[in-house]
Order: C-alpha cells, then structure tokens, then sequence
C-alpha cells in the first residue's frame, strides 16, 4: 500500500514541499523563496505562473534527495496563503499576473462602498464573520478588479485561491474547501454557502466561484502533462486541501475545549476552536470555518511576527561593517545577551499596516526608546518581544470572549525553532508554551492529514494528530513578570499615541509617491 503524503504550504515568502509517511515520519522537506513586488502604498503582489515553476522545482527535487519514487506518493495535498485574487478565464489562462495576494489592501474605497450598501461593517461582519482588516479579502478585491479593470473582469470566467491555483495546474480540476472560502468576505458564516446578497454587492454571481468542497474530499488526479513539469507520477490523487490559517489549527492539533495555538511565520496569529460561530463586534475576531467544515476556528491574525525578525536581520546584513553574514544562531546569542526587556526598548511590529488587533492599515513599525548604548541584540530582543507582546493581546481578547478558558498553548511555525523566542512568549504571557514534533511542519501536515484522510491512510483528523508528540515545554519565568507586564503596558500605549502620526505619515506617502511618479 502506498503510504507516503506530498504536502505543499504556498505561504507569504515561498513555498514548502514535505513528504510524510503515515506514522507522521518528515522523509524530506524542500523550501524555495519566490518574489513579492511591493508597487505602492499597501500593494503587494506575487507572480501565480512564479508559485508552479517553484512548486514543480521543490517537488523533483525532494523526490530525487529524498530517494522516493514517484509511484511512492499516494496523494499530493495542497495548502497556502488565502485571500487571493486569481482571475482565470474559459481556457484557465492567468488574467492577472502577479496577482494581489492577501497582503494588498488598495480596496479601502470598495470596503467602504459595501459597507454603506449593506446598512454598515457590522452587517457585513454578522453575515461573514470575517473582521480583521477587511481591505485583504477577496471579495473587495474583485469589486476593485471590476471598476478598475474592466476588460480583464469581463474575460474572467472563475476566481481561484493559491492553493486551487496549484490543484488546477495538477489536475485541471477547480474546487475550493469551507476554510478558504470562509476568508474570502463571500461566504454565509451561518450556513457555509456563497452569499448571494455579498455577491450582488460585489458584481458577480455565484457561477464564477468554485464549488465548496471538504479539504479530505478528491479534488483529482494528476494530469500527464503535471507529471512532466512536476516530477510526480501521472494518475497520482490530488485532495482538495485547505487555507494555510485553518491547516495550521489542524496541525496544530487544537480541538478540545481550552485549547489555543500561536502561530509565528512571516505574519503571527492566535486561534481556538469552537462548534459555533465566535464573533466579535469590537474586535472584529475572524471566524473561518474548520476543514472538515462542521465547526469554526476563530482567530486574530497579525500581519508582521517572523517577517520583522527578518527584516532586521537582512538590514544588519546589508551594511558594509560586518565581514560575514549574521546567522539565526548568532541572532539567538545576542538577543540572550541583551537580557528581560531590551534595556528599556519596545517595538511596535507593524511592518505590515493592517492585521490584528488594532485592524489599522495605517499602523507602521516603530522602535520607542532608542538610545544611542542600544545595540542590535537589543533591536532584535525588541522585535521578539513585540510581537510576543501582539500575541499576548490576542490571546487576551480571545480568552475574554471564548467559553473555555484558555489552559492549553502550542506554538507553531518558523519562530517556534528559537528557544529564546519561545521562552519570551512564555514569560510574556505567564503560561506554559508547548511545541510539538510538527512545530515547523505544522501547515504541511495539516495538509499531508488531509490527503492522508483523503485516500484512506487515516480515518479522521483525531487519528491523524495522534501520532504527533509533545517535544519540548517552555514554563514561564516568574521574574519576568513584573518587566514585561509593565512594558505591555508601555506597548500598548504607544500604539496609542502614535496613532494619529500614522495616519498624518499616511497622508506624507500618498503625496511621496505622487511626487515620485511625476519625477
């Protein structure tokens, strides 16, 4: 029997390729980092044509490294960033690419206009029970795609997803699960269909969105032509798959009652899980559904965790003063170094504007505090400790909101392999932080339990997880408490105070950029 799951994870920085088998063993892992092009003010766009060619890439290369034979690969299960706009028309070519990825919030006017229509954002949010920054969904991004291309939006014949991108390319099959559509601002929260008034409000019908389907369900097979390109055997299955926010609760393994996972990659998020809707009027909590479709995992995601950690490193190692390259071990040495609190330095990581919890696109990185005996030791701590200081805010609202106290944490994605980061997180929230043997393969097996599940290697999810293990468990240290509670209180103040200079700074960009295209 064949007994071994392609995974892929299509996320914000690039794309990872992993082979499980069905013990959960990681018999290989390929990761290839592909282009962002940041355009303009909040315009971010990433090349669909880009994500195959390095998908494809990974995947030969990890069947050669690996030494495992095409006929091997029992399912590939697909996973990635949501939030897309993936316009395709009647022969599948790409009307937009690059195309704008969740992280392109230029839709501020459409938000607006949808929200007034339908009697104000509360409305949209009762019916969709998506908050956060609702300039990211797909929704308004096709309402932006219609007024501004007009041409291109008349030639669409449907909207995919990166995830569905990718299951397209292997089988020319299209179908999207609960979990990606739930974060599309298109879906009825309530009875997990497209909603026909959301979709009046946008200018499309419902023929143009894929069919709901279970991320366990067959989305196909391979097609001979993939097989070429991709190095896997023509005929091999294809699941559905699901949205990289919910594959991540999956392989997380949170499920029971009292249990949170807290995610770090290049953005960082909080999530639980609950049988019913959770909703939220004041801080808008993200309510997408869970894979199987039957149940909800609300959440609170941050656009910038991983992502500030390296962008300080890529700035330090672009100056000339240093003659080697800082690595990740050397980082970890220096913030160790620094000590509890970054000698009296906070950072707002708010590269990214937008994002929980302040849902504000306007919001930009800060360092308060800079003295001239600061370091870069203290600039990284500072980074860590600001988005563990995002993660404790998110982690408050949800436990204040949620009917089961939160008790049970695991901490999942790149930032988890720092044993100084996780230690910061822990002590910051006061709570014993636990990282599994998947922390770093999280969203991948997500999707490998989906494709396992798919063709017949596991019965559900429960059986799935239960072959993951406790790896390592990080206890608060009661000595910090008394620093880091004061500085949240400081971080979260200066969030506060520099509000309105990130709107004036808004305003400075707008004229910048206008400036620039004249010049």
């Amino acid at each position: 029997m064949k007994n071994k799951i392609m995974a892929l994870d299509l996320g914000s920085s690039g794309i990872k390729v992993t082979i499980f088998d069905d013990q959960s063993n990681i018999l290989g892992s390929c990761y290839k980092e592909y282009n962002t092009w940041y355009p303009g003010l909040n315009m971010t766009l990433q090349s669909p044509s880009e994500w195959w060619e390095y998908f494809c890439t990974a995947s030969k290369e990890l069947l050669e490294t690996a030494h495992i034979a095409p006929e091997e690969i029992a399912c590939v299960a697909p996973s990635g960033q949501m939030s897309a706009l993936i316009p395709i028309d009647a022969s599948g070519k790409l009307l937009m690419d690059p195309c704008l990825i969740w992280a392109d919030m230029r839709t501020t006017e459409q938000v607006k206009r949808i929200a007034d229509e339908m009697g104000g954002q509360d409305k949209v949010y009762n019916l969709t029970g998506i908050g956060l920054t609702e300039e990211t969904f797909t929704g308004y991004k096709i309402a932006w795609y219609k007024e501004n291309m007009p041409d291109e939006f008349c030639q669409t014949s449907m909207y995919l997803q990166p995830k569905e991108f990718i299951g397209f390319k292997l089988t020319g099959n299209i179908a999207t699960d609960f979990s990606d559509a739930s974060e599309t601002a298109m879906m009825d929260i309530e009875n997990r269909t497209w909603s026909e008034k959301m979709l009046e409000h946008i200018g499309i019908t419902k023929e143009v969105l894929p069919e709901i389907k279970k991320a366990t369900d067959l989305l196909g097979h391979v097609t001979q032509e993939a097989a070429a390109a991709s190095g896997l055997k023509e005929g091999t299955p294809v699941c559905v798959g699901g949205g990289d926010v919910s594959i991540a609760a999956a392989g997380a393994g949170i499920g029971a009652p009292g249990s949170a996972y807290l995610y770090i990659g290049s953005g960082s998020w909080v999530g639980v899980s609950s049988k019913e809707p959770l909703l939220d009027y004041q801080n808008k909590i993200a309510c997408l559904c869970s894979l199987p479709g039957d149940s909800y995992v609300p959440h609170l995601v941050g656009f910038s965790g991983g992502l500030s950690h390296l962008w300080i490193r890529d700035i330090i190692n672009g100056l000339d003063c240093f003659e080697e390259k800082i690595s990740y071990d050397e980082i970890e040495r220096l913030v160790e170094e620094s000590g509890i609190g970054a000698h009296g330095l906070v950072f707002l990581p708010y590269l990214r504007g937008g994002g929980a919890p302040t849902q504000n696109i306007n919001a930009r990185g800060s360092f308060i505090g800079l003295e001239i005996s600061h370091n870069y030791g203290d600039m990284c701590r500072s980074i860590m400790e600001g988005v563990a200081f995002i993660l404790r805010e998110m982690l408050e609202i949800l436990d204040r909101i949620n009917a089961d106290k939160i008790t049970d944490i695991k901490l999942i994605g790149g930032g988890a392999k720092s044993k100084i980061w996780r230690q910061i997180i822990s002590d910051v929230i006061q709570k014993p932080v636990y990282c599994t043997s998947m922390k770093q393969e999280a969203n991948t097996w997500g999707a490998a339990m989906c494709g396992g599940i798919c063709v017949g290697l596991w019965k559900d999810f429960d059986e799935a997880q239960n072959l993951v293990t406790v790896e390592s468990v990080n206890e608060p240290n009661p000595g910090a408490k008394e620093v880091y509670d004061q500085l949240y209180q400081t971080f979260l103040k200066s969030y506060d105070a520099l509000t309105p200079i990130f709107d004036d700074l808004a305003e400075s960009r707008v004229l910048i950029d206008q400036q620039s295209k004249e010049d």
